[in-house]
């Protein structure tokens, strides 16, 4: 974890900008199935899913508050550490819990975390959606935000609104987000409240994003950037064909989206890694690409990104 943490800070993380970011990313850390998020330079979520994490809770928690004791950007901060675990994967390691989380349901304590000068309204001590903050996303929001000024942006699966907010910073003419989750809406809006953005030109509206882009496209509207990230819908091998329909759909009905006349840019995302890992990482490029024929339209690789670089990966296992 010492090793974890000179490598952020070699990463000038934190930095004056960006208080959130991973500390400790399992296996690129050499700590295989332990997680450590920094939320709002106040608070570290640990994230267990091997059974040697909970065997040696005591002592990972000792070290890490030892480390952050002695972190040059937290002299003089105390910061709280939660710890979290994933009981279906230690199940898989054999190791049975008694309880499934320490947090509360009821603890709406608000954290303000920081990404690339954008503020966000998390609840770390909180379970559900509106608890946690993917910090994963900060250099694709940052670089999509760059191309968006005066661009209608369409922002599906927004959770906490991060793309359509950087977008907004970077002088978006107009940001639509779009969510199936309550909590995602209700968080994105307070957020663009937050950021002290025009409510006349960044909205979030609840509905289901395939509903959302069919009437869409009956109403005829059209964007000039769309960003598309769903949640994991191939969570194995075994729902690969059945979650490569629904990306082909997804992208599809997106790409319908784009300016018919001038064209668009689309991000499209997975976090699925059987789509990324088959055929070398080219089927989940061949899926979008077949989504643009099926859409009409000529799809053009710009760039093939991953996750920031705080979530480092082994060179053994990669891709992961």
């Amino acid at each position: 974890m010492s090793d974890a943490m000179n490598l952020r800070l070699a990463m000038n993380l934190p930095s004056e900008s960006t208080d959130t970011y991973r500390l400790v990313n399992g296996e690129g850390d050499g700590c295989s199935g332990l997680a450590v998020d920094i939320i709002g330079g106040s608070t570290a979520i640990v994230m267990s899913s091997a059974a040697w994490c909970e065997v040696h809770k005591e002592a990972i928690v000792e070290v890490l508050e030892g480390l952050l004791n002695d972190h040059p950007s937290y002299n003089g901060v105390d910061i709280d550490i939660i710890w979290r675990n994933t009981p279906s994967r230690l199940k898989q390691d054999g190791y049975e819990l008694s309880f499934d989380s320490e947090a509360s349901d009821e603890d709406d304590t608000e954290v303000i975390a920081t990404e690339s000068s954008v503020k966000y309204l998390t609840y770390p001590y909180s379970n559900g959606q509106k608890t946690g903050f993917y910090c994963d996303q900060r250099d694709n929001r940052l670089m999509v935000a760059e191309y968006c000024r005066d661009k209608r942006v369409l922002d599906l699966c927004c959770y906490n609104g991060g793309f359509a907010l950087n977008a907004m910073v970077q002088g978006a003419a107009q940001c639509v987000g779009v969510d199936s989750s309550q909590d995602a809406i209700d968080a994105a809006t307070a957020n663009a409240m937050k950021n002290d953005l025009d409510p006349a030109k960044v909205s979030f509206v609840r509905e289901d994003i395939a509903a959302y882009m069919k009437s869409a496209m009956n109403e005829e509207e059209e964007f000039d950037v769309v960003v598309l990230d769903p949640p994991k819908l191939a969570p194995n091998l075994s729902t690969l064909d059945k979650a490569s329909r629904k990306y082909h759909a997804l992208n599809r009905d997106a790409m319908n989206l784009i300016n018919r006349e001038k064209g668009g840019l689309l991000l499209t995302c997975t976090c699925s890694a059987a789509m990324t890992q088959k055929d070398g990482g080219q089927y989940f490029l061949n899926t979008v690409n077949g989504a643009g024929l099926s859409a009409k339209r000529r799809v053009t690789l710009l760039r093939v990104n991953g996750a920031a670089p705080c979530h480092t990966q082994s060179p053994a296992s990669f891709p992961a």
